[in-house]
C-alpha cells in the first residue's frame, strides 16, 4: 500500500474518531449534565396541570411555570411533556454540531484558509441543528402562552 493511501486512511480514521468523541462529549453535556439553556424541565405532572422549571441563558434555574390546559385541550399537557422529554435530543444534536464546527474552523485555519471563510462555512454546520432546536423551544413556548 502506498504512503498516500495510508495518509488518507489515517485522516479518515482521525476524523471518524473525532466525530465519535464529539458525539460522546455532547451526549454527556445534554443528558447526564442536563445543560439546556432556555430549556424546560417537568417538576410536577398532575391530572389538572403541570409545573415546569425554566432555565436561563446559562442553563441555571429560572422561574417556575405552571401550566393548566383549557377545557377540552387536555391533550396539550401530554404533548408538552413529550416535547420537553425530546428537548435533550435536540440539545445533543446542537452540541455535537457546535463541537464539529469548532473543530473544522481549527482545521481550516491550520490548513491556511482565512478565519473569516472558515467561520462562514462553520455556520452552515450549526444552522440546521440550531434551527431545529429553536423551532422545538418555540413549540414549547407556544403551548405555554396559549394557556394564558
Amino acid at each position: 500500500m502506498s504512503e498516500a493511501k495510508l495518509k488518507k486512511i489515517r485522516r479518515v480514521l482521525l476524523y471518524t474518531a473525532f466525530l465519535m468523541a464529539a458525539f460522546v462529549i455532547s451526549y454527556f453535556i445534554a443528558y447526564p449534565l442536563g445543560y439546556s439553556p432556555y430549556g424546560y424541565e417537568v417538576l410536577e405532572n398532575k391530572e389538572g396541570g403541570i409545573v415546569l422549571q425554566s432555565y436561563n441563558t446559562f442553563g441555571l434555574e429560572g422561574e417556575r411555570v405552571p401550566y393548566q390546559p383549557r377545557e377540552g385541550e387536555e391533550w396539550k399537557q401530554e404533548w408538552l411533556v413529550d416535547l420537553i422529554g425530546q428537548q435533550e435530543f435536540h440539545y445533543h444534536l446542537f452540541f455535537t454540531s457546535m463541537i464539529v464546527a469548532v473543530f473544522w474552523v481549527g482545521m481550516d485555519v491550520v490548513k491556511g484558509k482565512s478565519l473569516k471563510s472558515a467561520l462562514i462555512l462553520s455556520c452552515f454546520y450549526v444552522f440546521t441543528s440550531g434551527l431545529s432546536l429553536v423551532q422545538h423551544l418555540d413549540d414549547i413556548k407556544d403551548i405555554l402562552h396559549s394557556s394564558l
